[in-house]
């Protein structure tokens, strides 16, 4: 298993062509309301989102990311629209107590906050969410037993398979039941 550490904070700097990617976070709307990019664009621009997302965090912590997912999006009659929702999740592995928490969520709402994002006043305090100058939207939410969760997401042309880049870039920690165990491990003292 491959991780990462990400550390400092990352600058996103991607030039969109001529369309933005969508935020579902602030309601789908038909088809014609969204911004639908191309799939490399959004690839890279999610990307660009968890990476920044996760480098605003002082000290760096450890993570994982997972695939990329793809979900088509359906009609009131549950038809395919021909769009579909992009995700990327990026799971974070340090374990972050209670009481170290709304320190990380104040961390990236300043840096979302810093580049320009709009942040949704809506946010629970296990969760914060922000659409990008593009359109493109990125949460972060603290689970059960503080797992902390980033994940991107962009609307696309239905690519015809829900994951168009195959497989994640290193597998995820795997628990006793065979699938994946995104439960925090790592201990720091500045978080844990």
């Amino acid at each position: 298993m491959r991780l990462r550490v990400a550390g400092g904070v990352a600058a996103l700097v991607l030039v969109l062509g001529s369309g933005a990617v969508g935020c579902d976070s602030g309601g789908s709307g038909g088809a014609a309301a969204r911004r639908v990019v191309a799939l490399d664009t959004a690839r890279a621009r999610l990307q660009d989102l968890v990476e920044g997302t996760t480098g605003a965090l002082t000290p760096a912590v450890r993570w994982a990311d997972d695939a990329f997912r793809a979900v088509p999006h359906e009609n009131a009659a549950r038809d395919n629209d021909g769009t579909a929702q992009l995700t990327l999740r990026r799971y974070v592995l340090t374990k972050v107590s209670a009481a170290n928490q709304p320190r990380l969520l104040e961390q990236v709402r300043a840096y979302w906050k810093g580049r320009g994002y709009t942040l949704h006043p809506a946010d629970s305090p296990d969760e914060a969410s922000a659409a990008a100058p593009d359109g493109t939207g990125v949460t972060v939410t603290v689970g059960a037993v503080g797992n902390v969760t980033v994940v991107a997401d962009a609307w696309v042309e239905d690519p015809g398979s829900t994951a168009p880049f195959g497989p994640a870039p290193s597998p995820l920690p795997t628990g006793r039941d065979g699938g994946p165990d995104t439960v925090p491990t790592f201990e720091d003292p500045a978080w844990s």
